[in-house]
């Protein structure tokens, strides 16, 4: 952890989480690890330059992460490993690796993986070893360019610890070898990360931990696609970021989590102009049609937990979500029937008919707990939304609704250019208006 998280980041832990909250949903023991790197080559640069200490960053950086994934609702881990707390393990793994043959080390005490010893390298990426980018360490001590580091000798100014070749520290790969085979064994059921991990990352992680083990890693790997800007993949090295706090402070965390969710998970995704705003907009429509249903009920009905939101007896909706979540997480579609049901439960409200409302309302509130939506009551998040869209246009609630009530009584008079006229002045300002069967209501566009 070396700097803010931006919305890049943001796809890969909502891409997590809804992997979590759906085999909690389907009544499954989750065991979900979220490892900290509190140690490497960015974080030693750029306390340096801050003339902090690395401690001092991690600390910092990791408190602001916490708060990021909080923005955006996704669950805790049930363990969040720090790097600098498992050195031994990491001694360990080298060592063994060492022992087999499969490593070694050099005289400046560094150690590294020996890649043409290890048969299966290339597997996850699918590349040859010809056609493959050198390591990034560049030392004449290494017996070939691709060869990475296990340990890496102790340079001035940098953290150190003791090892068997002198002292230094882990390198990157080694660091989620070592916690993922403490707190899960080997194999375990699924390794995740953005696509940009599969090389050279997750290929020298496989290549270490199968070399020790001879068993798989991971069973299953599931790589999200990268946000894009047009051409760019978004990135801190190209300036083209939108941090997770600011994303958050435009629009809710769970219109963020809504946008990711128009695109397959595993396919790149265009983060252009507006769609921000866009799924923001799409949010509301989903929160007026649960407030709706409240009314007709009375009363406001709570978020469900995602822990058992899909066992038993489901509805026929439930059963095509679950079935749609079940064919990679096609959360895509999921949404689509999402808004399908949408549709179904404002018809219901049209109708006054308070039994199938509230019918579409549990059905819409198990899929929420899924997909990490609809953690709020529906009439405090409008308020919210609201309150956002005031600020935006520079509005009063009198002044708005004062407008709404001179361009009524212009359609009253007929006078639907005067009405019109006002309804565009207000969008112009960030206020879209909707005429519904019970009168005119307004939200933030």
């Amino acid at each position: 952890m070396y700097s803010r998280t931006h919305v890049g980041h943001a796809r890969a832990f909502v891409s997590a989480d809804v992997l979590v909250r759906y085999l909690l949903a389907r009544g499954l023991r989750v065991t979900f690890v979220r490892n900290f790197t509190d140690i490497d080559d960015k974080m030693i640069r750029r306390a340096a330059d801050e003339g902090i200490t690395v401690a001092a960053l991690a600390e910092r950086e990791i408190a602001a992460f916490h708060a990021d994934v909080r923005r955006v609702g996704c669950l805790p881990p049930t363990h969040e490993p720090r790097a600098t707390e498992h050195i031994v393990l990491m001694l360990d793994l080298s060592r063994t690796l060492v022992a087999q043959g499969v490593a070694y080390p050099t005289p400046d005490g560094s150690v590294y993986f020996r890649v043409r010893r290890f048969a299966g390298y290339g597997k996850l990426s699918h590349r040859r070893l010809e056609d493959m980018e050198v390591g990034e360490e560049i030392d004449p001590a290494k017996e070939d360019p691709h060869d990475f580091a296990l340990w890496k000798g102790a340079k001035p100014g940098e953290p150190t610890w003791e090892s068997p070749w002198g002292p230094g520290r882990p390198g990157w790969h080694l660091e989620c070898s070592a916690m993922s085979a403490h707190y899960l064994g080997q194999p375990f059921d699924v390794h995740g990360g953005g696509s940009d991990l599969v090389f050279p990352h997750h290929e020298n992680e496989i290549a270490q931990s199968e070399a020790v083990a001879s068993v798989p890693l991971a069973d299953l790997w599931v790589h999200n696609g990268m946000i894009t800007f047009g051409s760019d993949k978004m990135s801190k090295s190209l300036g083209n970021v939108l941090s997770i706090a600011d994303a958050t402070d435009r629009v809710p965390g769970e219109a963020l989590r809504l946008l990711f969710y128009g695109t397959h998970y595993r396919a790149p995704l265009d983060f252009g102009p507006g769609r921000l705003e866009e799924a923001a907009r799409s949010l509301e429509r989903l929160y007026e049609a649960l407030a709706r249903a409240d009314d007709l009920a009375g009363r406001s009905l709570a978020p469900i937990p995602p822990a058992g939101a899909l066992t038993g007896p489901l509805s026929p909706f439930l059963e095509e979500f679950a079935a749609t979540m079940d064919d990679d997480l096609n959360a895509a579609k999921a949404l689509g029937l999402v808004f399908d049901r949408l549709r179904e439960l404002n018809r219901t409200c049209d109708a006054a008919d308070r039994s199938a409302a509230l019918a579409a309302r549990d059905d819409l509130t198990r899929a929420g707990a899924v997909l990490g939506l609809f953690a709020e009551a529906p009439a405090a998040f409008l308020d919210a939304a609201r309150s956002r869209g005031q600020r935006r246009a520079g509005l009063t609630t009198a002044e708005i609704e004062a407008a709404i009530a001179a361009r009524n009584d212009a359609r009253h008079r007929k006078d639907f250019r005067a009405a019109d006229t006002i309804r565009e002045r207000l969008r112009e300002q960030g206020i879209l208006l909707e005429d519904a069967p019970t009168g005119t209501v307004w939200r933030a566009g």
